[in-house]
């Protein structure tokens, strides 16, 4: 009876060691995959009419019972790597969504639905991020569902990328970049913040397509037409001059009221 209830005794406190070791929440990465429903967020009408497009990151965390108890839609550049032509990793900046897409996405995230991750058979909270990604120029909004996926993967619309390398954001690798002329009527309600603008540049450096993919939708138009006139270097792979697809960023500050 002894030797019993020391067995008792020990197989308890290895189960509660076994417990104290599981931690009560773990990164689960991207989520997409592990859904069990993933809502489509609604693609803003203000948005889709004025072609703002972007990828919005939400970041959530997932209790016990596979439901979403907080979502914060990231409104940081963030780092993505994609596959080179020559199979390399290639590190590019993802811009900011527009804030009329993080909302959309951010309320489509509240409504997920994942099932209960369990470690060592105790039910754990889960933090990631669910990506969507808004594209405009088809009305084409994408959610991707298989884990394996690439959800940072830049949508280009119509452009024509055949045979191009993504070359990141463009800007210091511009020979001649002109500033973009300020629209009165940004500046008359004071619009300003970043724009980014996504182009192809052919084996020459000259600009064949742009279009603005983040920023207020009064600058966009200014900052693409910029963009065109843009200039960059040859680029050379294995010694042949190559298409490239990035983004170049413009600035724009509202002037001072107390100087006009």
């Amino acid at each position: 009876m002894k030797k019993f209830t020391l067995l008792m005794a020990f197989v308890a406190i290895s189960s509660f060691t076994a417990l104290a070791q599981v931690p009560s929440e773990i990164k689960g990465g991207v989520l997409n995959g592990k859904a069990t429903s993933l809502p489509k967020p609604e693609y803003p009408e203000a948005a889709k009419g004025a072609g703002i497009e972007g990828v919005v990151y939400v970041n959530v965390t997932i209790d016990e019972e596979g439901n979403v108890i907080s979502a914060v839609a990231d409104d940081q550049v963030r780092k993505v790597y994609k596959q080179g032509k020559d199979g390399e990793k290639i590190e590019e900046e993802q811009p900011v969504a527009d804030a009329l897409l993080r909302d959309a996405a951010l309320r489509a995230a509240w409504n997920a639905k994942f099932s209960p991750t369990r470690l060592s058979g105790v039910p754990v909270r889960v933090t990631g991020t669910i990506v969507y990604n808004f594209v405009a120029a088809d009305s084409v909004l994408t959610v991707s569902r298989t884990a394996n996926a690439d959800p940072t993967r830049i949508e280009t619309g119509n452009f024509d990328t055949k045979g191009a390398i993504s070359g990141g954001v463009l800007n210091s690798k511009a020979i001649a970049l002109p500033a973009p002329v300020y629209p009165p009527a940004a500046k008359a309600v004071r619009a300003q913040g970043a724009v980014s603008v996504q182009v192809v540049v052919d084996e020459d450096g000259n600009v064949i397509s742009a279009a603005a993919v983040s920023g207020h939708p009064l600058l966009r138009a200014a900052a693409t037409k910029a963009a065109r006139e843009a200039k960059f270097s040859q680029t050379l792979l294995n010694g042949g001059p190559v298409k490239v697809t990035g983004i170049v960023t413009y600035n724009f500050v509202a002037p001072d009221p107390s100087e006009n």
